[in-house]
């Protein structure tokens, strides 16, 4: 079988910050402004789109609020600024995290090239990798899908309604304040409506770029850790067997020791460049999730479909931001028991035997990512803010539903 390479690991994800006009996640800013500039040109248009149709939706609701509006119009309209306000808060990351992701990967191309030497160690790299770029790339596909369908979705309610009435009724997917009145004249109207296709595109792609990076990067993360804890369990009888007697084995733990020591650096590099995005994230999935089932139980027809879909590009994309944190859990953890069982005994160094206890001892603090230090990254965070929502989603429900 052809192996996998680092390259390959990313290239879906590239591809993705391509389409947002971003240049792939190793490449730090060139120097200088302009040429910064001249670089990111298809960044700088895909922001300003995004951003413009963030302010855009507020001031619909500040206008909405001037007038006479049911409860159920404002919340149609708070989860489409969620979802913009948190696509842009991620591509400001994105941009200013640029040249410390582009190392964090430098970090991992260098440890891809130096960790995996074996075969077991390519075996650990396949059952790792391969499964990470298949669940981003189909999450990514799916969100993509439901984010255009939701687009155009409008379209065809104004074709069935024609068909029963034959009356032109005009709508959009989401609303924007524009300068010109959009459903006043078929001009206006059919410049917009593609307009708003790549609006909902963009938006979905910012969004699993962003999550997909963070996904393919604890992957490595956990690769990593799980080729040092074969390492570790192979320390001394991998040693021993070799003939190199004591002073192998001491060599060897400190050279599991100093990896270990540098895949936690690892994780605190993604910790400072995502922990913020995935708060805002999670604190404004709970509340949209809330909202949109509160919608899927008051509304009909094509609208139905157009909330479920919503509500299920959230509850995937959380999913598997907290399955992977999850992961990365788990994988430290496992260097205990590989430290523990690496038969450390046939040794009878007292300094090797320490290096062991202290190594065991800090693998105990897992390695956990946090949300603004306030969640963390894990399945049981999942259930909490699906549990939140709820609790929000039947107070709402017991408040307005009959109104």
């Amino acid at each position: 079988m052809v192996r996998l390479s680092f390259e390959e690991t990313l290239r879906n994800t590239n591809l993705m910050l391509l389409m947002m006009g971003i240049p792939p996640c190793e490449e730090p800013y060139p120097p200088g402004v302009l040429p910064s500039l001249k670089r990111n040109a298809g960044f700088i248009a895909s922001f300003l789109l995004l951003a413009y149709t963030t302010i855009g939706e507020l001031i619909y609701l500040k206008q909405m609020f001037e007038r006479d509006v049911t409860f159920l119009e404002v919340t149609f309209q708070a989860p489409c600024i969620g979802y913009c306000t948190i696509g842009v808060l991620k591509m400001v990351i994105l941009a200013r995290g640029r040249n410390t992701i582009a190392e964090l990967v430098g970090l991992f191309r260098a440890k891809w090239t130096t960790a995996i030497v074996t075969g077991e160690h390519w075996a650990v790299c396949e059952d790792t990798m391969r499964p990470a770029i298949r669940v981003t790339s189909v999450t990514a596909l799916a969100n993509v899908v439901m984010g255009i369908a939701f687009t155009i979705l409008p379209i065809a309610e104004m074709i069935y309604t024609h068909h029963y009435t034959g009356r032109w009724n005009r709508q959009l997917a989401f609303n924007i304040w524009w300068p010109f009145d959009v459903l006043g004249g078929v001009k206006y109207y059919w410049f917009v409506y593609p307009l708003y296709v790549v609006i909902g595109f963009t938006g979905i792609i910012i969004h699993m770029a962003f999550d997909c990076l963070f996904c393919i990067l604890a992957a490595h993360l956990c690769m990593q850790f799980r080729i040092l804890a074969h390492n570790f369990g192979h320390v001394v009888e991998v040693a021993n067997g070799a003939g190199e007697g004591d002073s192998g084995s001491t060599s060897r733990l400190q050279d599991a020791i100093r990896i270990h020591q540098e895949l936690i650096g690892c994780s605190v590099f993604m910790q400072n460049v995502f922990g913020n995005a995935l708060f805002i994230n999670f604190l404004g999935s709970s509340i949209i999730i809330c909202i949109q089932a509160f919608m899927i139980t008051t509304v009909s027809g094509y609208m139905l479909v157009k909330f479920v879909l919503f509500m299920l590009c959230f509850l995937i994309e959380l999913l598997m931001l907290c399955a992977y944190g999850e992961d990365i859990v788990e994988s430290s953890l496992a260097v205990i028991d590989a430290a523990y069982g690496c038969e450390w005994y046939r040794e009878g160094s007292v300094a090797f035997h320490r290096s062991v206890l202290q190594i065991i001892h800090r693998s105990q603090q897992p390695v956990i990512l946090t949300a603004w230090k306030i969640w963390p990254i894990q399945m049981s965070t999942f259930s909490q803010i699906l549990q939140a929502s709820w609790s929000h989603f039947t107070l709402l429900k017991t408040v307005y539903g009959n109104k």
